[in-house]
């Protein structure tokens, strides 16, 4: 049987079924639905969100709330064994204590968090999820992955929407780099560097980098969603995937971090959906393939179905062109990582209160705009308008909101990697 996700890569086409732009007939009123039963719930207290479904047991978990953290390191504890094994675990390594901001200019950090701005009700919870994406792409992502089935998808974004509250997602967002470790961002185990030959970011994962019985736990939970938030903006419709290198080479069976796998693969199937392209697990060897034993069932058939085994550099070269593909696999472009250290002021926008507000409401303004004429879309207050007679002034809507959305952004979210070095400017353009 063919496989649709690799095919893309020989005919030079991505599959953009069910995305916007390229929906059917049905689709489309499967999707006016799944909004109309959503905007049904945003009056609905934020605290009424049913829970998140569990982490699978031995994920990695956090054990203090985001927001009463400082930029001070947290304590020491004990790690814990690596992969289940039982193995004797090493106490966590001093070098990974020290957070970015212990380090960075004082002048870089964010501002205090504003936690006033917690979400009270589910419209708050969802606007707040949306950040600069286009509303209709976030939804589309559940209905993609419930198989179009309205009510599973309602209910998978909802359970989303109760997790981004639980683990304070904005708090990351806000926080940025400034709380997450030093070391980790040293080291590079998630770098993310021009995109393949569908548009899609790469993102390398050199696995030999990570070292889970030195490692705090809870900081890798934190870079985790840290890194899924930053590629969210990197996503540009056509391309709303990721293609993810997992490398191998070199890996020994200590760099293998059982519970932190399980978390990771629990966050994008549940709260990061459709958002995973491709998957190239590069330079296996006999370690991998034993472990991929292991790990093969816990995954989902639809991931499943995106892994691709590359054993050599011309294997790679399928998928990313050479001038995007780094020297050591086997491309021209000279890339190595470097973490470039925040600069001073960098944060300043979110320490102007007076123009943060300004934005914040001007965002506020285009969400209700694009809600109202959602509204009357859906059929949400009476009998259903045609949707056809609605779709230039609910687009005009939703380029306001994303507009706006950008705006507001340099506001509240903390600066990245991939600003200083250009790849993110100031208006949240790519340049790769």
């Amino acid at each position: 049987m063919t496989n649709r996700v690799i095919e893309q890569y020989t005919t030079g086409q991505l599959v953009l079924d069910g995305t916007l732009g390229h929906l059917t007939s049905k689709e489309s009123m499967l999707l006016q639905l799944l909004w109309r039963k959503l905007l049904d719930t945003f009056a609905t207290s934020a605290s009424e969100l049913a829970d998140a479904p569990p982490a699978p047991p031995d994920a990695a978990q956090r054990s203090s709330k985001r927001s009463a953290r400082t930029h001070a390191a947290p304590p020491e504890k004990p790690a814990t064994s690596w992969f289940g094994f039982g193995a004797a675990a090493k106490r966590e390594d001093a070098s990974y204590r020290q957070t970015v901001a212990q380090q960075a200019p004082a002048s870089s950090c964010p501002p205090p968090f504003a936690a006033q701005a917690r979400a009270r009700t589910i419209r708050d919870a969802f606007w707040a999820a949306t950040l600069c994406d286009h509303p209709d792409v976030l939804v589309l992502r559940f209905l993609r992955a419930r198989k179009w089935n309205v009510d599973d998808a309602l209910a998978m974004l909802l359970a989303c929407l109760r997790w981004r509250l639980d683990e304070e997602v904005d708090w990351v967002v806000w926080t940025g780099e400034s709380a997450l470790n030093l070391a980790l961002m040293q080291r590079g185990m998630g770098a993310i560097h021009k995109t393949d030959r569908l548009g899609q970011p790469v993102l390398y994962i050199p696995v030999r980098l990570n070292d889970p019985s030195a490692q705090p736990q809870e900081q890798m939970v934190d870079y985790t969603v840290y890194l899924m938030e930053v590629a969210r903006i990197l996503l540009h419709p056509p391309a709303e995937k990721v293609c993810l290198v997992f490398d191998t080479t070199d890996m020994a069976m200590a760099n293998m971090d059982w519970s932190f796998f399980k978390t990771f693969l629990h966050y994008l199937e549940h709260y990061y959906p459709e958002c995973l392209g491709l998957v190239l697990i590069y330079n296996a060897s006999w370690v991998f393939n034993s472990l991929w034993k292991i790990v093969c069932p816990l995954l989902d058939p639809v991931v499943a179905s995106k892994v691709y085994f590359a054993q050599s550099q011309a294997d790679m070269l399928k998928f990313i062109a050479p001038e995007n593909l780094p020297v050591a696999y086997g491309g021209t472009n000279a890339f190595a990582y470097q973490y470039v250290m925040p600069r001073a002021n960098e944060n300043a926008p979110m320490a102007d209160e007076g123009a943060r507000g300004a934005a914040v409401d001007a965002r506020r303004d285009a969400c209700e705009r694009f809600e109202a004429i959602t509204r009357r879309w859906a059929g949400v207050d009476s009998a259903a308008s045609n949707p056809l007679a609605l779709a230039d002034e609910r687009a005009a809507a939703a380029d306001e909101l994303v507009a706006a959305s950008k705006v507001m952004d340099k506001h509240v979210r903390a600066r990245t990697l991939y600003h200083r070095i250009g790849v993110i400017d100031s208006d949240l353009n790519i340049h790769w």
